[in-house]
């Protein structure tokens, strides 16, 4: 196995407390698996087969409705893990995860999961507090949803993934109006009347693809 697969799971919280023996036999059952952009980790209604790592890359979890509208809900980073509650519930998947950038993950089947878990008890603490975090974050977007207007959510939405940037603050991943609109629940014509407000009262300027914060955005638009 690649020696970089070891130090990754090390590093991993729901692996903390792990011994140098137990890793080895983690390592024993994973998989490593490169997916390029544009591919889906799993898709919506899948069958529950595998537990995943995100070693490398982007992704974007999010739900669908017939239509194809699409509600966005988490961006992936390396780090965060995938599939643990239908490993634990044995249902069908509930979202759909597509790579946004070329990614790296560790795999684990569903018996080496469940083995993993009888195997070590404390796993399942450390499962139970990371579906916790799931559990808030989702929480806070049914709040959002529920009691936000549109431009409300954008501008949750921008405070959350704004960054220090020189006198002002930048939203480093690049966002075109329909990512936008995907993760607030509206559509890319009303996001488009609300950059174009922005841009007109100089609360945020469009540069390079990314967004730029000037100042303090306004509580109501």
């Amino acid at each position: 196995m690649d020696p970089t697969v070891r130090i990754f799971l090390s590093q991993i919280a729901i692996f903390e407390g792990f011994s140098d023996g137990d890793l080895e036999v983690v390592m024993q059952a994973a998989v490593k698996r490169h997916l390029p952009k544009g591919s889906f980790l799993f898709r919506e209604g899948d069958p529950a087969e595998a537990m995943y790592l995100q070693m490398e890359g982007r992704t974007r979890s999010f739900t669908s409705d017939n239509q194809g509208k699409e509600f966005v809900f988490q961006i992936g980073e390396p780090g965060d893990v995938y599939g643990e509650i239908s490993m634990i519930d044995d249902e069908p998947r509930s979202w759909s995860v597509q790579v946004e950038d070329d990614s790296t993950f560790i795999m684990f089947s569903k018996q080496d999961f469940r083995t993993a878990l009888e195997t070590y008890p404390q796993l399942k603490d450390k499962l139970i507090l990371n579906l916790s975090r799931i559990v808030r974050r989702l929480s806070l977007t049914m709040k959002n949803l529920a009691l936000l207007d549109v431009y409300g959510r954008v501008r949750a939405l921008f405070e959350e993934m704004a960054q220090d940037y020189e006198d002002h603050w930048m939203i480093q991943e690049p966002l075109t109006q329909q990512a936008i609109a995907d993760r607030v629940g509206s559509s890319r014509e009303m996001i488009a009347r609300i950059l174009k407000e922005l841009v007109f009262g100089g609360y945020v300027k469009l540069e390079n693809k990314r967004i730029i914060i000037l100042q303090k955005l306004p509580e109501r638009f």
